[in-house]
């Protein structure tokens, strides 16, 4: 006997970002429970923020999420990838946050590096390896080796040195 897999079949009937930066949605149509990722425009590509369960009943459904914005311009999107490996997106949605751009230093880095404000960021090595990642104000950077590192942080991208 074939058992029937959850297929992703959502439509968004709305979507949207309140003020307080909760990003809400109310989708109709599922035809399963699978799990909605959310997704952050961000570095020139869609990083996953986190996860929702899927309702899976095909009447209208309705789920939110507390979103952390960078400064500036944010988009959020929504997705869930069946079992034939297909992602289904929503259309992406915008949100103006009025939190302060985030700066860092030094630039040429010992110890550590600190940011002026908590945000979410990724470190890479001169050949493209992700070294760390994570969200705070300050990264520890005392067991990492000399050279070049690519630093992307709130909605930037830059660079530092490790002495």
């Amino acid at each position: 006997e074939e058992v029937l897999k959850p297929q992703s079949t959502f439509e968004v009937v709305s979507m949207s970002v309140d003020k307080s930066g909760l990003l809400k949605w109310t989708t109709k149509g599922e035809t399963g429970k699978l799990t909605y990722t959310v997704e952050q425009f961000r570095w020139n590509k869609w990083v996953p923020v986190g996860e929702v369960d899927g309702i899976g009943t095909s009447g209208t459904n309705q789920y939110s999420f507390k979103i952390t914005p960078h400064s500036g311009k944010n988009k959020f999107r929504i997705k869930q990838v069946d079992y034939t490996g297909q992602p289904r997106v929503s259309q992406p949605v915008e949100y103006q946050s009025s939190i302060p751009v985030v700066t860092f230093s030094p630039e040429k880095v010992s110890k550590s590096i600190e940011f002026s404000d908590a945000t979410m960021y990724e470190i890479y090595d001169q050949y493209g390896n992700i070294v760390k990642k994570g969200y705070g104000k300050e990264i520890d950077a005392t067991n990492m080796a000399k050279g070049v590192y690519y630093l992307n942080y709130d909605d930037k991208m830059g660079n530092f040195i490790k002495k």
